[in-house]
């Protein structure tokens, strides 16, 4: 085992996640890259040892809390305690109340707020075993403004207000946990609806800064936070989503806009 510890990202294969993986191994710190895709994860760990770095690649279900446990042990034994977490992986489903099925619902909900709570479970006691750490969870706009749809909201508004109940939980343990809430940030899921001039011309005005979220931006805030700079900085949400909060108002144009949301 190695003592200086790792970085563990879910949803690493891709989108957010992807780019958090590959930012935060520029920390010298082995990564560890959770994804039910196992052949994208694997993408994403070649191309961390390419640029020089080490890590491990997991094809999981962060709703499986054996597979997830299984993870960690096989993490830290090749590679130290967890530094830094960043819970990512996500999915949505985008229909209304009435059209969202019992299923659908549980669904969304396990992978958006229960997985984290999971991989929370695993990582936190050797983290602070270890004399601490930072954890970063992905939120959303939508856990702000009701944007998007009644399932997904519901997650990131318990990922938001879980983050703020586990800053004073942990704190005394020295471990910071924080949360970045993205806007529309170009992604492979959303690149199909994003395709549409109109959808995509809408979107961009109502967004102050001019243009689309790219990964690379969530990426910077998850390393600011997880990093030395923010060592004062626990239970903050950063908002980052190039002003769009500031303009959109569900009552307004929240429903033209419903279908757009941060994704993994």
């Amino acid at each position: 085992m190695n003592d200086q510890g790792c970085v563990v990202v879910t949803g690493g294969g891709s989108g957010i996640g992807r780019a958090c993986a590959l930012r935060l191994a520029g920390s010298c710190l082995p990564v560890a890259v959770l994804d039910q895709d196992g052949d994208t994860g694997g993408e994403t760990l070649a191309e961390i040892e390419k640029d020089g770095g080490a890590g491990l690649a997991f094809a999981l279900d962060v709703t499986d809390d054996d597979a997830v446990a299984g993870a960690v042990r096989d993490t830290v034994a090749a590679f130290g305690p967890p530094r830094v977490l960043v819970n990512c992986a996500g999915m949505g489903v985008r229909k209304d109340l009435l059209g969202t099925s019992v299923a659908e619902w549980r669904r969304v909900v396990d992978v958006n707020l229960t997985g984290y709570f999971i991989l929370l479970r695993h990582v936190v006691p050797p983290m602070r075993d270890s004399g601490g750490g930072s954890i970063v969870q992905i939120a959303s706009i939508a856990g702000h403004i009701g944007y998007g749809y009644p399932s997904y909201t519901a997650a990131k508004g318990g990922v938001l207000a879980m983050t703020r109940q586990l800053a004073g939980e942990l704190a005394p343990d020295r471990i910071r946990i924080n949360s970045v809430s993205p806007g529309v940030v170009r992604t492979g899921l959303n690149r199909d609806t994003l395709s549409q001039q109109t959808i995509r011309d809408a979107t961009l005005g109502n967004i102050p800064v001019g243009r689309l979220g790219d990964p690379g931006d969530i990426a910077g805030a998850v390393a600011f936070l997880a990093g030395p700079d923010a060592e004062f900085v626990t239970g903050a949400d950063l908002v980052v989503d190039g002003g769009m909060i500031s303009r959109i108002h569900w009552g307004q144009v929240g429903e033209r806009f419903g279908n757009f949301h941060a994704e993994r």
